[in-house]
């Protein structure tokens, strides 16, 4: 069974409501943070089936959010970095993310990296 949970760590409401539905319509399941404080309690729970990741968020860095998913061994969890910042290519690289969007973006590429990434991680044999 492929894992559904995505983490959208996002604070912009309008772009947290266009993704989460873009994605419900796929079928997938998306639990939403809008600061880095919402989001480090949804990383210790389990691994995730994929995180799209802002990187300015109101109480402080995505990067921050990243590198506590790294340290809980879910090494696998696909990220994608969704950032009107442009993100450090070296820490992206450096923290896997498996890509990186500038906002703004068009819908469809999220949608078909983010598909991508669900299809790769369900391969590897990854469970939620």
């Amino acid at each position: 069974m492929m894992p559904k949970s995505i983490l959208l760590v996002e604070d912009d409401p309008a772009l947290v409501h266009a993704i989460s539905r873009n994605l419900s319509v796929r079928g997938y399941e998306t639990e939403n943070a809008t600061t880095v404080a919402e989001a480090l309690p949804a990383l210790n729970s389990r691994c995730l089936a994929l995180v799209l990741l802002d990187i300015d968020l109101p109480d402080g860095s995505g990067w921050d959010v990243l590198r506590a998913l790294r340290s809980t061994g879910c090494n696998d969890t696909p990220v994608i970095v969704i950032s009107a910042l442009r993100p450090n290519p070296r820490l992206a690289k450096e923290l896997q993310c498996v890509a990186v969007l500038e906002k703004p973006f068009p819908m469809q590429s999220l949608m078909r990296l983010a598909i991508e990434s669900l299809e790769g991680y369900a391969s590897h044999g990854a469970i939620t």
